[in-house]
């Protein structure tokens, strides 16, 4: 059977089927083990390294505003104010200075081991504990080599140029924070350092990287803390403080393919070689099946030796033949239908180009109704009917609202037909579209037109007159003579700009393009324009606001200007009073929306707009005096639902703001008048202290009081437990 090519080709076509599929397959595998490895090791590091960042930076962050609560306190700032006056300090001041220490760091004690206060050539250093003296004086700004705010690991004598000083807090290896001593933001008199537990620290980084990962955190560039082992370990990720300036982290993890992986991809492996030498079998018992009856055949016509092979019916030879004319056949078929697709591909190619104007093109070319698309199978359909054409945009105003298009369309649709069979000949012809009831395009295409601004005027007289009786009034803008149907966009852009001239003059004119001058031509606004309104909107002064948008639109309409330059007086004109209203406004004007004057409007119209809506500002403003009441009312219902929800999890700014119809910013400002505290600070006061009261009263397990007081995230409740209670819920000795 192998010695018969026809048994070969069948055979291994089958083993080409086979391998090709088993190597698509196990390439497959492959892929998407590897994918899905990928993806699972990207999230595991994204997930240790967001960890890390929330342990350092909850230790630093703690640091900082050690730091900046002394500059902000009181106390502190008559200690300034003594150094600034070189005056000594009384034993008063020293017993409160060391009082605030004290208080400061009992807010912040989580994992900090000391908070130190020096003072610029003084040898006293404050801390919580009492004062320390120095063998030395304390340097000065310029010998620290100005590197503050600093943060490294080192100790404080060392990183600070505490000489002759043997103090343990001071020669001990940890976490240093130092910044400025100033009141405020004024000029620094001293420096105040922090020093946070670095084996506390490195302890609650460790548990975060588990055995796999390692980590270096940098500050400006330079490693002050590494962990983990970083042998076989390469670098997957880093990421910026978005709290610490200057603080970034490298993590570092083991390699994807750890060994177990690869033996299992190839035992995988193994296993596909073992199903596809099942298949090469299966392969070779079916083409031996289906090959057998062909090689009866092929013995039972086997020519006899000496004898000429004659070309008759049924021998291979005639077969071969017949089959090459088949063939020659079929071919020229295809290669007829090649040449008919070419052809049909040559022509949508042509009108390719005319396609992209639109749905216009047709109506241009004089097709209307089912002739639209005859027109595609016409050999005439790339040329005009008429050599020239020109567009107009054409706009309806209404007394009232807009009515329903169904309600006018085709009574529209009649007023354009009358007016292009009065109008159209042999030799120009008439075309509409409508946009909308507001809306149509008229396309007039011709050979020869002695006054097209006379056929426009004209078309304008009898459309006016036939919808005079619905009180409409007909505006129209006439762009210029074309010969091109590529520029039909370009027309029609040209025609809406023409319909700007309703700015100046008003509605039920005819306007038509003309080109740019050139000149320049100034608009009026007065420069103090907004100090002006908003004298106006703070006063109530209603008549102040009525003549000062007369004014600007008197002496803009008398300059006559072209429409470019009212639209740039326009431009101007809507930010500077949405900004003026948005300085004045408070909560009753969340709602107010001054929209941009867009679509077709005179000049008059608009500013009548803006006037309207300026009155409104002031209504609100006096409703908003009027009722003050009612607004501390709903400070009261909103304070007493977070007292009554607090424990909710899903309560958030967003929830209030949506439930009360305030903005996040009122409710902000809200919890900042009444608690002088944030509102998540708050929040967290209230679920930590109820967290609290639960640990004292019941035995429920830690995980279910985080829950129950709005923490689902253990995480985030053991670290703001902490950050309340100065230890951690499994630490936690209630009082008797």
């Amino acid at each position: 059977m192998f010695q018969s090519k026809l048994f070969k080709r069948l055979f291994f076509s089958y083993i080409l089927i086979i391998t090709v599929s088993m190597v698509m397959y196990s390439g497959f595998l492959f892929l998407q083990s590897r994918k899905v490895s990928q993806e699972q090791s990207a999230r595991m590091d994204e997930y240790v390294l967001r960890g890390v960042s929330d342990e350092m930076e909850d230790h630093l962050q703690g640091a900082m505003e050690a730091v900046q609560n002394l500059r902000y306190s009181s106390v502190m700032r008559d200690l300034y104010m003594s150094v600034k006056l070189d005056q000594t300090l009384t034993s008063f001041q020293t017993y409160a200075v060391q009082e605030q220490m004290r208080s400061v760091f009992a807010s912040h004690s989580s994992g900090i081991y000391n908070i130190s206060l020096f003072l610029y050539g003084s040898d006293v250093a404050y801390t919580g504990g009492g004062t320390i003296f120095l063998d030395t004086p304390f340097p000065s700004e310029e010998s620290l080599g100005g590197s503050l705010p600093l943060l490294t690991v080192d100790t404080a004598a060392n990183a600070l140029q505490i000489s002759d000083n043997s103090r343990y807090i001071y020669d001990r290896t940890d976490i240093l924070y130092a910044d400025r001593f100033t009141y405020q933001n004024g000029p620094g008199v001293g420096v105040c350092c922090v020093i946070i537990d670095l084996k506390e620290v490195q302890r609650s980084l460790a548990e975060t990287l588990g055995e796999d990962h390692a980590v270096r955190i940098l500050y400006d560039g330079q490693e002050i803390l590494s962990l983990g082992n970083m042998e076989k370990k390469r670098m997957t990720l880093t990421s910026e403080s978005l709290h610490v300036p200057g603080l970034s982290y490298e993590l570092y993890a083991a390699p994807l393919i750890t060994l177990e992986e690869g033996l299992a991809f190839w035992i995988m492996f193994l296993l596909i070689l073992l199903v596809s030498a099942g298949f090469v079998a299966l392969a070779y018992f079916e083409s031996k099946r289906y090959y057998r009856p062909i090689g009866y055949l092929e013995r039972m016509v086997s020519e006899e030796p000496g004898e000429k092979p004659q070309e008759e019916p049924g021998t291979e030879s005639f077969a071969s033949s017949r089959r090459d004319g088949e063939m020659d056949d079929i071919i020229d078929s295809i290669r007829a239908l090649i040449v008919e697709k070419n052809s049909y591909r040559e022509r949508m190619v042509t009108i390719g180009r005319y396609a992209e104007t639109g749905m216009l093109h047709s109506i241009v070319s004089g097709g209307e109704g089912g002739e639209k698309i005859g027109i595609l199978s016409n050999e005439e359909y790339l040329n005009l009917k008429h050599s020239y054409y020109i567009v107009s945009a054409v706009n309806f105003a209404y007394d009232d609202s807009t009515p329903l298009e169904k309600d006018l369309r085709g009574e529209l649709e009649q007023v354009f037909k009358r007016a292009a069979e009065g109008y159209s000949t042999e030799e120009m012809h008439i075309a509409w579209y409508f946009r909308d009831v507001c809306n149509a395009y008229l396309i007039v295409n011709f050979d020869e037109l002695e006054d097209s601004d006379e056929l426009f005027f004209g078309l304008h007289r009898q459309i006016g007159a036939a919808l005079a009786d619905r009180h409409i009034l007909v505006s129209m803008g006439i762009d210029q003579r074309r010969d091109e149907l590529t520029e039909l966009k370009e027309a029609c852009e040209s025609a809406l700009s023409a319909l700007d001239g309703v700015l100046r003059d008003g509605r039920g004119e005819v306007f038509f393009a003309e080109e740019s001058a050139g000149e320049h031509m100034d608009y009026y606004l007065p420069e103090s324009f907004r100090e002006r309104l908003k004298n106006c909107l703070e006063k109530g002064d209603r008549q102040g606001i009525h003549e000062l948008l007369f004014d600007i639109y008197r002496k803009n309409l008398n300059l006559d200007a072209p429409a470019e330059v009212y639209r740039s007086l326009l431009d101007e004109v809507y930010p500077a009073i949405v900004k003026t209203v948005r300085e004045i406004s408070g909560p009753s004007m969340t709602h107010l929306n001054i929209r941009r004057t867009d679509g077709l409007m005179t000049l008059q119209e608009i500013f009548d707009y803006y006037d309207a809506v300026l009155m409104s500002v002031i209504d609100l403003t006096e409703q908003s005096r009027a009722a003050g009441g009612e607004e501390e009312r709903l400070d009261e219902e909103i304070l007493r639902y977070v007292e009554e929800h607090f424990c909710d999890s899903e309560l958030s700014l967003q929830q209030l703001s949506d439930l009360y119809g305030v903005s996040n910013k009122y409710l902000v400002l809200l919890f900042k008048r009444r608690y002088n505290m944030t509102y998540l600070q708050y929040l967290q006061n209230k679920r930590i202290a109820k967290a609290a009261e639960m640990i004292r009263r019941s035995e429920q397990p830690l995980s279910e009081i985080g829950f129950a007081v709005g923490y689902p995230n253990q995480l985030t409740f053991r670290r703001n437990f902490k950050a309340v209670m100065g230890v951690n819920p499994s630490e936690y000795i209630p009082e008797n």
